[in-house]
This record gives structure tokens, sequence and C-alpha cells, in this order.
């Protein structure tokens, strides 16, 4: 009996020091300057009740984000709101889907990162979504590479001409693209390429995962000698 007690303490030791490592938006990330520190790690992305009801946007659980109302400019394309086109031929949606506009609701260089449609409490529930603490930080261009959704060169929000494709259908052998069977090595939550996709297309999950730093900015394998890179593209 004494051993279980001191193990059950140990553990609790353990998951508060933890805690303490966790004040910011994803795991991993401690509250510093510019950044908004409630005492809650999840509520910045999720909510147990009242979630945004976007399901047959977003296949992600319980999300606590307002939809980014921007109107982006994909990869390859020209204007805004239309598909672009890669350099291997292959089109993109005209806005960003599923995962990848999860992750811009606060990624997209407009939005504060504390603004939750459920904010902890009473009476918080906010369908535009309202502000958790202060300050209400946003991650634009100007505040290096978090704001993918602003271009890093003219401070555009919406601009995702300068990144990787997302909202793409990976069509194996364009682009030097592996097969979707082949095996990874060490890849955080896949063990083949068909893991890292979303109904069949490119996402920012394929490369990231929020809860997942041990890579490095959310990494789903150390990039040393492009091997992130190259569990997708045979170069």
């Amino acid at each position: 009996m004494k051993k279980s007690i001191n193990k059950y303490l140990y553990t609790l030791i353990l998951l508060s020091t933890n805690l303490l490592a966790m004040g910011g938006p994803h795991i991993g990330l401690t509250a510093g300057a510019g950044s908004s520190d409630n005492g809650q790690i999840c509520v910045y992305c999720h909510t147990p009740h009242a979630a945004n009801d976007f399901a047959s946007q977003v296949t992600v659980p319980l999300w606590n984000k307002p939809v980014t109302n921007v109107s982006f400019k994909m990869y390859g394309a020209s204007v805004r709101g239309v598909p672009g086109v890669t350099m291997a031929g292959t089109p993109t949606d005209a806005t960003p889907t599923d995962t990848s506009l999860a992750c811009l609701s606060c990624h997209d260089g407009v939005t504060a990162m504390n603004s939750a449609v459920n904010a902890p409490g009473s009476g918080g529930i906010n369908p535009i979504g309202s502000l958790i603490g202060s300050p209400t930080p946003v991650w634009m261009g100007v505040n290096d590479v978090k704001a993918v959704g602003a271009n890093y060169t003219t401070k555009e929000s919406g601009d995702l001409t300068d990144d990787h494709p997302i909202s793409v259908v990976y069509t194996p052998g364009r682009a030097g693209l592996r097969p979707t069977e082949t095996a990874l090595d060490n890849f955080v939550g896949a063990e083949t390429v068909s893991d890292l996709l979303r109904d069949g297309k490119v996402q920012c999950s394929s490369c990231h995962d929020p809860h997942e730093y041990s890579n490095g900015i959310y990494l789903r394998k150390f990039n040393g000698g492009s091997s992130l890179c190259l569990g997708c593209h045979n170069k």
C-alpha cells in the first residue's frame, strides 16, 4: 500500500512539473514575453463543450478556435480564392482545408493566438471568438515564421505562395513523390506515407504534430540531412 501511495505521489509530481513547462498554446512551450498564460494548456485549441461546429471543413476534435475569415492566396496561384498549381502540375484547393484550416485559425497572421470560441469560466461562449487573458499577440509576418499565413517578405496576410503546398493531392511520381505505401522510419504518428495524408492530401499535419516537440518546431521527424523531406520525396 505504501509503495502504491509513493508511486501515486511521484506521478503527481512529474505531472505538475510537466504542466508548469507547458504554458503556451502547444506542448513544449513556456509562457514568456508576448504570451498569454491562463494556467490551462489545451484551451487554446480544444474545449470539452460548445466546440466550433465546422466538422465538414476540419477533422479535428472539439476545436476551440473561430474559423479564420482570411482569403488565402494558395501556392502557385496569382490571385486569392482560386486553385493554385504546383511546379509539378498538381492543382491545390482554392482555399486551405481540413487540418491546415485548423492550423490557420491561429497562424493566419491576423487572428490573436488567445482567441477562443469557449473561453474558460462561465458564459465564455462566443462563436466568433473572445480573448483569453492579455496581451493579445498575433503571429504576423514580422514575428518570424509562426505566421505561415502571412508572406514572410511582404507581411501580406493570407499569402501562402511562399510556403510548401498544402491542401494538395499527393500524386506519387510527381515531384519525386514516393508510393503512399512506402514505409517511414521514426516518424511521429506515421508508419507509411499514407498515414501523413488527410483524404489523400498533403496538409500542415503531414509534416507537423502540435503535440510533439522533440524534433523541433513540432516536426514529425528531425530534418537533419533532409530526412523529413525524404520521407515523401525520392531525391
